[in-house]
């Protein structure tokens, strides 16, 4: 895993939203991630390397479910340009994720007509009904090879790359990252609170997520290290750091670290309950959780 650091990332501002992010620095944090995460001397290759066939089609889930801390796009950007160099049509990119509730601070605009799209999973053929684990129906593989395409399917996806954010969740499973930003990606995230640290490795596990995922970025500029369902933004903290692996567990099992280290830093208890899913989702096989096997390179900008 590739972490990323520069104190800079966050200078543009005096809050804790898309418009404080230099995005020049991000840029160079995204770049320098992906040159290290790959070991390629330059960002085609590299880029290349993350998405063998560019002529196909690449899904990007972002968390932009609340105001108060989201995956911004000032993050999104990079990695949409360098899927650009790689070869992928803008046309062939789509940005997406449940609602768009936190858009407008994000920094994206819904496009669902030429270029690099954005929206919602309803934008691009809302969530299955023939699979039994309700997934978004642009995640999902067509069976027939192409002979009968889903019904409503207007975006197939073949690589998806997971951009989640820095935030606990207090409460639930103890933090939000990788592994639950992809209750985003099914219809009924709402019927699986009760067992949801079954239901994470569960849905992480399926095939149309675990195969098809290349990268993910974490995006931990700012980070909450409280749960807050609104604006709120008084639990929220400068990280400026990046996290990018192809191993979901493993962007957990640090980045639930980070968050402790944030709780531990304001005064406050660890996050409970702890976040049992993470070793649950090492032993599906999804990825690492023991950080003593977790392969850490640091860089400081």
């Amino acid at each position: 895993m590739i972490t990323v650091h520069d104190p800079r990332a966050s200078a543009a501002g005096t809050g804790f939203d898309n418009a404080d992010v230099d995005a020049d620095v991000v840029r160079g944090m995204v770049q320098e991630g992906v040159l290290a995460f790959t070991g390629a001397r330059d960002l085609q290759t590299a880029w290349r390397q993350i998405i063998p066939d560019p002529a196909k089609r690449v899904a990007i889930k972002v968390n932009c479910q609340i105001e108060a801390v989201y995956t911004k796009s000032k993050v999104v950007q990079p990695i949409v340009e360098g899927l650009l160099v790689a070869g992928v049509a803008a046309g062939n990119i789509v940005i997406y994720d449940m609602t768009d509730h936190a858009f407008h601070l994000a920094g994206f605009r819904r496009n669902s007509g030429p270029g690099v799209k954005v929206g919602t999973v309803s934008d691009f053929g809302g969530y299955s009904r023939f699979y039994n684990h309700r997934l978004a129906r642009l995640l999902c593989n067509d069976l027939s090879g192409g002979l009968l395409p889903l019904p409503g399917v207007r975006f197939h996806c073949d690589y998806l790359i997971n951009v989640p954010v820095l935030k606990a969740l207090d409460g639930y499973c103890g933090v939000t990252l990788s592994m639950k930003n992809h209750y985003g990606s099914i219809a009924n995230p709402g019927e699986h609170h009760k067992d949801i640290m079954e239901h994470i490795p569960l849905v992480n596990s399926l095939p149309e997520i675990r195969e098809k995922t290349r990268l993910v970025v974490l995006d931990a500029i700012f980070g909450s290290y409280r749960w807050v369902n609104g604006r709120d933004q008084k639990y929220l903290s400068r990280v400026d750091r990046l996290l990018l692996s192809d191993d979901p567990v493993a962007v957990d099992a640090v980045g639930w670290r980070l968050i402790e280290k944030l709780r531990k830093e304001n005064g406050m208890a660890a996050v409970a309950p702890p976040p049992r899913y993470i070793q649950r989702a090492a032993e599906l096989g999804i990825g690492v959780a023991d950080p003593s096997r977790i392969e850490l390179v640091q860089i400081t900008m």
